[in-house]
């Protein structure tokens, strides 16, 4: 029997395991988004690659099986913007990691994974970017975004901003997003999650495997919104059309209800 959940609107609602369950920080002017001493870089760099790393390859693995097809479409890139469907709790915060190696991946996260008390600079270190919630915070978050790119970096952003466990569909998704390649002259590379049915234990939560777009550049002769809406449309392009024709497995159903009027 497949789980089945009901939605009136793909664009506000979320199913994640913890929604409602972390209290979200104000992230203000007093947030560091960049620390650049050499201390915090070479602890970082332990943390991230020789701890985490190794573990998150390991758990993804293991838990989904994951794969990543067209990886070499990151090759030759300074940094980039990857856009992913948001279909996995903890997984999503790994994913990316396993998908732009050897890039380090930032994630643009809510407000909510920096107000664990205890994690908060674990968080950071593993290349949490925390959206701001006041407009004094806007200037280091848009900075840390640009010396995410310098640095060569992978940008994880998830235009679906809500969490669908196992939905192998891509929901529609806003053009706010795609400002950040637009102003950082960075390309874009679509990532869309497919999920395949196991050959045994066919009840059991199914794997994964990560397609990658080649990379996608704005269109600098448009105006800001119209670029914003042309890299929105090819990259929900390929997300949409790549889980059709990969036929994503229906592990769990999504039935929109119709609101009555």
């Amino acid at each position: 029997m497949v789980k089945e959940y009901y939605y009136k609107d793909e664009l506000t609602e979320d199913f994640a395991a913890t929604n409602g369950k972390i209290g979200k920080d104000v992230v203000d002017g007093t947030y560091r988004y960049s620390r650049n001493s050499i201390g915090w870089k070479i602890i970082s760099f332990i943390v991230y690659r020789i701890f985490v790393t190794p573990l998150v390859w390991a758990y993804v693995k293991l838990w989904l099986g994951i794969t990543v097809k067209n990886r070499k479409a990151l090759k030759g890139l300074k940094g980039c913007f990857l856009y992913l469907n948001h279909t996995q709790d903890i997984c999503d915060a790994f994913i990316p990691t396993i998908a732009t190696f050897p890039k380090k991946a930032y994630i643009v996260t809510g407000p909510e994974a920096v107000s664990i008390k205890g994690i908060r600079l674990l968080v950071a270190m593993l290349g949490a970017i925390p959206l701001p919630t006041t407009f004094s915070a806007a200037k280091g978050y848009e900075k840390k975004l640009s010396e995410a790119i310098e640095e060569g970096a992978a940008v994880t952003i998830y235009p679906e901003a809500h969490i669908w466990p196992y939905c192998n569909f891509v929901r529609h998704f806003s053009e706010k997003s795609f400002s950040y390649p637009y102003k950082t002259d960075a390309p874009v590379v679509a990532g869309v999650v497919v999920y395949r049915q196991r050959k045994l234990f066919k009840n059991a939560h199914p794997r994964a495997a990560v397609y990658l777009s080649d990379p996608i550049y704005p269109d600098k002769t448009l105006k800001e919104r119209e670029a914003r809406l042309k890299l929105r449309d090819q990259a929900y392009d390929f997300m949409s059309r790549t889980a059709k024709e990969q036929h994503s497995y229906e592990y769990i159903r999504y039935t929109k209800v119709e609101i009555q009027s």
